[in-house]
């Protein structure tokens, strides 16, 4: 058993995950930033990027209608739609619009593929944030929610400001189920502005 599968047996959140029937751990990421922004709005619609495995489309469709997307399978879930897709592509922006014309809320929980060299990593995290929130303006309807992963660094403010050029309230956050070591933050944004 390596150690990494050590660990995570022992985290809490992995434990509960399986537990409650979850797919991912990071579903408490999201139920915990639910509890305290409520990003999403009963019987909304909500565009997930980054879903697989699923973990926060099983969340946000005890909310409302989710369109999930990845560049990886995901099994079916009740209540979502799902399309294999990169969220990075030009494309892609069409195919989303064949199932929604506009969101109450996009969440991304999107992660580059670890390098292990951080400046990298924080670099692919931006753009992979830069495209979820090029989709959040596309199909966020006004005074829409915004929810995005992205790793901290050189990158961030810059980055951090664009949001606030759109949405009326805009907050790091770190919830409590990120593992402590991780540099991750999540940018909750609500109120969406749309600007021409």
């Amino acid at each position: 058993m390596t150690r990494w599968y050590r660990e995570r047996k022992k985290d809490y959140y992995y434990r509960e995950a399986k537990k409650a029937g979850y797919r991912a751990r990071s579903s408490f990421k999201l139920i915990q930033i639910q509890k305290r922004y409520h990003v999403l709005r009963r019987d909304g619609i909500f565009i997930d990027l980054g879903a697989s495995p699923g973990g926060w489309s099983q969340v946000a469709a005890k909310y409302g209608k989710v369109i999930a997307v990845d560049i990886a399978s995901m099994a079916p879930i009740e209540n979502v739609v799902f399309i294999k897709g990169d969220i990075t592509s030009d494309e892609i922006i069409e195919r989303i619009k064949e199932h929604v014309v506009m969101a109450d809320a996009v969440i991304s929980d999107a992660s580059p593929n670890i390098s292990g060299n951080y400046t990298m990593d924080q670099a692919r995290s931006v753009w992979l944030c830069e495209n979820a929130l090029r989709i959040a303006k596309e199909f966020l309807k006004p005074g829409g929610n915004f929810v995005c992963k992205i790793f901290e660094g050189e990158d961030y403010p810059e980055f951090f400001s664009k949001v606030k050029e759109n949405f009326r309230m805009v907050k790091p956050h770190a919830p409590q189920a990120s593992r402590k070591q991780s540099s991750e933050k999540y940018i909750i944004a609500k109120g969406f502005v749309k600007r021409f």
